[in-house]
């Protein structure tokens, strides 16, 4: 029974360190950022420029990317700023291995903050 519970204790932890999160600072500058097509959030520290560069050429038919390394900001200028073109905002974020998107002080799982924002 012992190693049971260790062997869930030990994966909820490991699942919990190995989450990262995405940050947006205000609900309405994201909001009026969807509306004009340029949607900038704060990635974590262990994404890094090259992450960027690497994951977003797959998507430069729906966006492209501006990366600021001292702030860990991107920005992504939308092609189409229409819900499927906004939708594949979701796989850059997965394929940096992002989960959650921190936008004030509530915490939106990707599929949760592309359903509120930007469907």
């Amino acid at each position: 029974m012992k190693s049971i519970l260790f062997s869930i204790l030990f994966i909820s932890v490991g699942f919990i360190s190995f989450s990262q999160e995405a940050t947006v600072d205000k609900k309405a500058t994201l909001i009026q950022s969807i509306n004009d097509g340029v949607i900038s959030m704060t990635l974590p520290t262990s994404v890094t420029a090259e992450d960027v560069t690497t994951y977003s050429k797959y998507y430069t038919p729906y966006f492209t990317t501006a990366f600021d390394a001292s702030t860990n900001k991107v920005s992504f200028t939308m092609v189409n700023n229409d819900a499927k073109s906004r939708r594949v905002i979701m796989r850059f974020l997965g394929a940096n291995k992002i989960q959650t998107v921190l936008v004030e002080d509530r915490v939106f799982p990707v599929t949760e903050f592309y359903n509120t924002f930007l469907k």
